[in-house]
């Protein structure tokens, strides 16, 4: 009884030997039924496999086998991109495969979907985050970011220092240089990108409210210099005459849209040769000729709100913001 036990056993292990061997085999040998190649979209994965493959194209769709293309184990840590899908019928059920391109030597090949982990994108840090990020933050008390999102328009935003980081107390849009921002010098219509100090605010009021910040008030004899060859360039000065490269500040307080220094605040970027007279002021129907401008009632919220310790940042989008 023992013997024959025994005999039975091994044949039963003999059986069992003889199935896995041809399970593994089929997929190298069988044919298989594929459904036609349909596009699909470009996404990013890793393989969770090292030991499978990446398989080429062997047969037509209805005498299709497996033939092995590359080794997964030679293709850690790098991305395959899908471009294609198809469904492979086995054991009456669909088994979806991608065409993939690798990243690394551009392999393709296609894989089975249960070997692909989705590479998850990075979250975009939110602005707000951004603004803690920079540089600026350490010496700055109020930071006004301006970003660019049209050709001649932004967005205007004051971010306030608190105990718990920064907060955004005031969202405006804006108008900017008819050539957007950028790289600025005299005469081009360019908002200079940059970080700059608002250094004083000015007017045609007697007085202005604000949390700290200078203030002056326009008088007849007042300019802001703009003649490249005057000693005195890129600064107010009161004089009795200046030629007509400079700007009359008073000319700019009439009735609107002539009012747009009815209020403003300086973007003082003295000595940087990149062009002169930047304000943040009050806006008009135009793109302006380097300045940012916003609505009057949030001229006059923005200046209630700036200290000596308030900066602006103008880029072309919120990733620039890491560089200042």
């Amino acid at each position: 009884m023992k013997r024959i036990a025994k005999r039975l056993l091994g044949s039963v292990l003999m059986i069992a030997s003889i199935t896995m061997l041809s399970a593994v085999s089929a997929h190298a040998s069988t044919y298989y039924h594929r459904t036609p190649t349909r596009a699909t979209a470009k996404r990013a994965y890793y393989t969770t496999d090292t030991k499978s493959h990446t398989f080429r194209a062997n047969g037509n769709y209805n005498r299709w086998t497996f033939k092995s293309n590359h080794d997964l184990k030679n293709y850690r840590n790098t991305v395959w991109t899908t471009t294609q899908q198809t469904d492979i019928i086995m054991h009456g059920k669909k088994v979806r495969y991608y065409w993939v391109h690798n990243s690394k030597n551009g392999a393709t090949g296609w894989i089975w979907s249960g070997y692909l982990k989705p590479v998850k994108s990075k979250a975009t840090p939110s602005e707000a985050t951004l603004v803690s990020r920079m540089k600026v933050a350490k010496k700055a008390q109020q930071i006004v970011t301006v970003i660019q999102n049209g050709s001649s328009t932004a967005t205007l935003r004051l971010w306030q220092k608190t105990n718990r980081g920064w907060k955004n107390t005031l969202t405006s849009a804006s108008r900017i240089g008819a050539a957007g921002i950028g790289n600025s010098h005299e005469g081009s219509s360019t908002t200079p990108k940059g970080v700059y100090h608002l250094s004083f605010a000015f007017g045609k009021a007697a007085s202005a409210k604000t949390s700290g910040m200078a203030y002056r008030q326009i008088k007849q004899n007042s300019y802001w210099i703009e003649d490249l060859n005057d000693h005195q360039y890129n600064t107010w000065q009161n004089r009795k005459w200046a030629n007509n490269k400079n700007e009359h500040l008073i000319n700019y307080t009439k009735a609107a849209p002539h009012n747009q220094y009815q209020l403003a605040i300086v973007m003082d970027n003295h000595g940087q040769r990149n062009g002169s007279g930047f304000f943040i002021h009050v806006k008009n129907q135009w793109a302006t000729a380097g300045c940012v401008s916003i609505n009057y009632s949030d001229v006059r919220t923005l200046l209630s709100r700036l200290g000596t310790k308030a900066y602006v940042v103008d880029v072309q989008n919120s990733a620039q913001l890491k560089y200042y």
